[in-house]
């Protein structure tokens, strides 16, 4: 076993290859996959990855750069979700525009969470993020004009309107995914060569020392915390579009909060190609073991996955994508990276 991983550890050692040619060779390729998917469950599986890439993403600002834990991302995603549902169901406007008023508003909710919760430290503001999604939750339950508990379902007439971006093939369901899924992922990249990355990864490390250098800790995370929402606000409206149903559960129980930490994780956190990596494993083991064995072994699938999780954990426990430098590293040639190394900057 421990020689298979150790095999899977050389794949997936990308150190010396730069960021601009990897993220490229892995999103070109993958625009012709939809031609090889011959099964609706395979292509649904690849549109899930694509969606879990992006909202990996946007944890892993938060979380993989500032190093703050948050359990409560799904509220994010949640009011994204709602947001783009309700201006299209209930006043016909179209989702180009809702899913960026989606965003604005996760990242307001997002700034508010993160201003009542960033003066905690460690697992006390953890515990503060999982308390607002519950807090959510129970709101969202008994609050009839986004349809309560029965959910809101979106017109099945406006299937195959380019308005309503609802369609009735699902591969163009996957190119919108693959446009949000690499759109974060540049997003990642950019912030993982600026100066902005450089200083959430300081307060990561030592936010103590940080904030003696003359980094504001609050402020610089609450960079990352809006612009982190705001990327999750975008995924809920997505999510939304493709299901064509919400409702609280769906959109905001624990598990929700759980994978979003989960893809980054195994991934690596704090790395541009660890939510990549880490959604194709979870979504891969979650949609297929929960296939071929939920229906008869209920819970087993999870049995599974949580055995891969550890062998993950025993073997490579920051993730199977190690962190690479952001200065000073041949992955990352561009100018900013030359002006940093001239400060003396480091990543690590």
């Amino acid at each position: 076993m421990s020689g298979a991983v150790k095999f899977v550890s050389r794949i997936v050692d990308l150190q010396s290859i730069p960021l601009l040619y990897l993220i490229p060779a892995i999103f070109i390729p993958a625009l012709a996959l939809p031609q090889f998917a011959t099964t609706y469950f395979f292509l649904n599986t690849l549109i899930y990855v694509l969606l879990f890439v992006g909202l990996g993403q946007s944890w892993n600002i938060i979380g993989g750069y500032a190093g703050q834990i948050s359990l409560g991302h799904a509220v994010m995603f949640a009011s994204g979700a709602y947001t783009t549902g309700i201006l299209f169901i209930y006043y016909d406007i179209t989702p180009y525009v809702g899913l960026l008023v989606s965003g604005l508003l996760a990242a307001a909710v997002g700034l508010i969470l993160g201003a009542l919760t960033f003066r905690l430290r460690y697992h006390y503001f953890s515990i503060a993020t999982l308390a607002a999604t519950l807090g959510a939750y129970v709101v969202f339950l008994q609050w009839d004009w986004i349809g309560g508990a029965v959910g809101l379902e979106y017109p099945l007439s406006q299937i195959g309107s380019s308005f309503s971006l609802m369609f009735s093939s699902r591969e163009l369901y996957f190119y919108v995914m693959w446009v949000f899924a690499l759109g974060t992922t540049l997003l990642v990249y950019q912030l993982h060569i600026s100066k902005l990355g450089i200083y959430l990864k300081a307060i990561d490390i030592d936010q103590e020392l940080a904030e003696n250098a003359g980094i504001s800790a609050f402020w610089y995370k609450m960079y990352a915390m809006g612009l982190s929402s705001f990327v999750a606000g975008i995924g809920g409206g997505l999510f939304a579009q493709y299901v064509l149903f919400i409702e609280p559960r769906i959109l905001l129980e624990l598990i929700r909060n759980v994978e979003f930490v989960l893809i980054p994780v195994i991934g690596g956190l704090g790395t541009v190609l660890g939510p990549i990596v880490g959604a194709v494993v979870y979504i891969f083991t979650r949609e297929y073991t929960r296939t071929l064995l939920g229906g008869t072994q209920t819970g087993l699938s999870w049995v599974i996955f949580g055995m891969v999780l550890i062998l993950i954990s025993v073997y490579r426990p920051n993730g199977l994508i190690e962190r690479r430098p952001a200065i000073g590293n041949i992955g990352t040639d561009t100018e900013e990276t030359k002006s940093g190394i001239e400060s003396g900057a480091d990543d690590d």
